[in-house]
């Protein structure tokens, strides 16, 4: 390493949730401001319990589209238990340098919900209605339709759209399930209104 007087982290495809006791990957990279290469640089990943659960070496070349972002993928095993798991990134060689990321950890997801989502006056299928079931969440498309892979239990949908809204919908899975929900347009206040006398 060469020059450097500050390193930042970054972690990025996480996967949301991850599933007990099975593996998952994530991508984490540095970045040096001071210019100098980190190729070679050992990286890790530190457990709430302090111990490593996976290490790595950052790649020859930056990822494309940044100057000097070093990465790698790493792969570790997500906890047996069902919780919010946190994780600490560092490289090895510099433990000032760290950054912090989280996983929720579910169930193995066995069913499937299909969810279609319409404006409640219009009927018009909404796009990019943000689903939330628990750790589990999805993007309905064009169509007003989504699907997504969940655990057995009790859950509260949510639904959410900018200057749409919705009450949320308890859901009890047993099987695969289809829904058809409806949000309420809710137009958004003039963004200047406040400064308009």
């Amino acid at each position: 390493m060469t020059d450097m007087t500050t390193i930042s982290l970054a972690v990025w495809d996480v996967p949301m949730p991850v599933v007990a006791g099975e593996r998952f990957a994530i991508k984490a990279g540095a970045k040096a401001t001071g210019g100098g290469t980190l190729s070679g640089t050992r990286i890790e990943v530190i457990d709430a319990a302090g111990a490593a659960v996976a290490i790595g070496t950052l790649g020859d070349a930056p990822l494309a589209g940044t100057e000097a972002l070093y990465w790698t993928a790493l792969e570790m095993a997500a906890p047996a238990k069902l919780s919010v798991a946190e994780y600490t990134v560092r490289l090895a060689a510099d433990g000032a340098a760290a950054t912090r990321f989280s996983v929720a950890v579910a169930a193995m997801p066995v069913h499937t919900l299909a969810v279609t989502v319409t404006e409640r006056d219009s009927k018009a299928a909404l796009d990019s209605v943000e689903i939330r079931l628990g750790a589990f969440h999805a993007r309905t498309g064009k169509d007003g339709r989504a699907e997504l892979r969940v655990a057995p239990g009790a859950y509260e949908l949510q639904l959410w759209r900018t200057a749409h809204i919705a009450p949320v919908t308890p859901l009890d899975v047993k099987n695969d399930v289809t829904i058809e929900l409806t949000m309420l347009h809710v137009p958004e206040d003039h963004p200047d209104a406040r400064w308009v006398r």
